[in-house]
C-alpha cells in the first residue's frame, strides 16, 4: 500500500494565471477528484479573502437566491462549491460578466452546469473552463517517477487513479463504492435527477462488463428492463457527470462503415472494476484487454480535455466486424490506434480501412508505447 500523498496537479499554475487576470473561472470535473482542495490551496497561498459557499445545502442554496449580487461582501474572492445544484447560476454567471458582483467569482461543478448553452459557450472561448479529473498518467509519473509510475501501472488497471483510492488500496472497494453511490445516486443537478437506482445499476454492469463493444441502446434497454430513451437519457447524465465517455463511430460515407454507434468508456477504471466488484490482481483477470483499452482511451481523452486540445475522437467499426479502437483527427489528419496489452503480439490492421484511408497513420498502444500516446501535446 502506497503512503497517503497529494499529488501536485498540473491544473494549478493555470488557475493562478486565470484568477489574476480574470473575474470568472469555472472548474468542473468528477465529485472526489480535489478541485475544493486544489482551489483553497491555490487562494491560501496567494493569502486571498473568500468566502465558500456549499450549494449542495438547502439552506445555500435559498440564501443565494436571493442574494446574486454578493452585495457588501468585502472578500475579493467568492467560490462556489457543487454549484451545478443552484437553478440561478446562469443568473450569476450573468451578473459576473457584466460587473454587477465587484468579487472575483469561482465555480466549483462536479456535473456539467445546466446553463444557457452561448452563455457556457462564451466561457469555453474566453478560456475561462478548467477540467479536473483523478490524476493523470503524467501526474503520477512526475510525482512517483517514471520507473516507479511505470511499476504502479496494473494497480491503476484494477483500482483506478481516485486520490483516496490510490492513498488506501486497502480500503479501495469501500472508498469506489462510497464514490459510485455519490456519484450516481446523489441527484446529478438542480434539474436531472435518477429515479430508477436498479435498473441504472444494471446498466452499468452491462457496460462494465462490455467496455469497447458496440452495444445498442435497445440490447441495454432489453436486459435492464427500462426503455430506449432512459437508457440513452441516463448515459448522458453520466456522461456529463464525467462517469462515462461515450465515443462515436467515425464514417466517411465508406460501404460497410457503421454510422451511427456508440462505444461507452469509463473514465476511471476503479469505478468500472467496483461496478462488476473483481479488483482480483492482474493475474487473476481474463479482460486485461478491456482493462487496458478502457485506461489509455480515457486516459487519453482525459489528457485532451486537461490541456485544452481539441482533436476529434471516434472508434472505426464496420458490419463486417473489422475495427480499430480508437481515431484522432487533427487538423484533417488521421491518427488510427488498436490497444493491446501484450507487447510482443503482432497487430495488423483492416485492409479495407488501409484502403479506404491510406494517408492514416497506424500504431499500436501497448505497454512499451503507451507513455507518449497518454502525453502527447498536440
Amino acid at each position: 500500500m502506497q503512503e497517503k500523498q497529494f499529488i501536485p496537479r498540473m491544473q494549478k499554475n493555470r488557475i493562478e494565471e486565470k484568477l489574476s487576470n480574470n473575474k470568472l473561472l469555472l472548474i468542473q470535473g468528477p465529485k472526489r477528484v480535489g478541485k475544493k482542495t486544489l482551489i483553497e490551496e491555490v487562494l491560501v497561498e496567494k493569502n486571498c479573502d473568500y468566502t465558500l459557499y456549499d450549494c449542495s445545502e438547502k439552506k445555500t442554496k435559498k440564501q443565494l437566491q436571493k442574494t446574486i449580487e454578493f452585495s457588501g461582501t468585502k472578500q475579493s474572492f467568492i467560490v462556489l462549491y457543487e454549484a451545478q445544484y443552484l437553478p440561478n447560476l446562469g443568473n450569476i454567471l450573468e451578473a459576473v460578466l457584466s460587473g454587477k458582483i465587484v468579487a472575483t467569482v469561482v465555480i466549483i461543478c462536479s456535473y456539467k452546469p445546466q446553463i444557457n448553452s452561448d452563455l457556457l459557450e462564451a466561457i469555453n472561448q474566453a478560456e475561462l473552463c478548467i477540467d479536473l479529473f483523478a490524476p493523470s498518467f503524467y501526474e503520477s509519473a512526475q510525482f512517483f517517477g517514471l520507473p516507479n509510475e511505470e511499476k504502479l501501472l496494473e494497480e491503476r488497471l484494477v483500482f483506478g487513479s481516485y486520490p483516496e483510492v490510490i492513498g488506501d488500496l486497502v480500503n479501495a472497494n469501500a472508498s469506489l463504492q462510497e464514490i459510485i453511490k455519490e456519484a450516481i445516486f446523489a441527484n446529478l443537478s438542480a434539474k436531472e435527477r435518477i429515479n430508477k437506482s436498479d435498473q441504472l445499476m444494471r446498466m452499468l454492469q452491462i457496460l462494465a462488463f462490455n467496455i469497447g463493444e458496440n452495444l445498442s441502446y435497445n440490447e441495454i434497454a432489453i436486459k435492464c428492463q427500462l426503455d430506449n430513451e432512459t437508457v440513452e437519457r441516463y448515459i448522458d447524465l453520466l456522461g456529463d457527470a464525467f462517469i462515462l465517455i461515450r465515443l462515436k463511430s467515425f464514417n466517411n460515407g465508406n460501404r460497410y462503415e457503421l454510422k451511427k454507434s456508440n462505444m461507452i468508456y469509463f473514465t476511471d477504471n476503479g469505478i468500472r472494476n467496483a461496478l462488476i466488484n473483481n479488483l482480483n490482481p492482474t493475474f487473476l483477470r481474463d479482460d486485461m484487454n478491456a482493462l487496458w483499452r478502457n485506461y489509455v482511451i480515457a486516459e487519453r481523452i482525459k489528457w485532451m480535455r486537461m490541456t485544452g486540445i481539441l482533436n476529434e475522437s471516434y472508434f472505426w467499426k464496420t458490419t463486417t466486424n473489422q475495427e480499430l479502437d480508437f481515431l484522432e483527427i487533427k487538423e484533417n489528419k488521421i491518427f488510427a490506434y488498436k490497444t493491446d496489452w501484450e507487447k510482443r503480439k503482432k497487430i495488423k490492421f483492416p485492409r479495407s480501412f488501409e484502403e479506404s484511408y491510406p494517408e492514416a497513420k497506424t500504431s499500436v498502444i501497448n505497454r512499451s508505447t503507451y507513455w507518449s500516446f497518454l502525453t502527447q501535446k498536440k
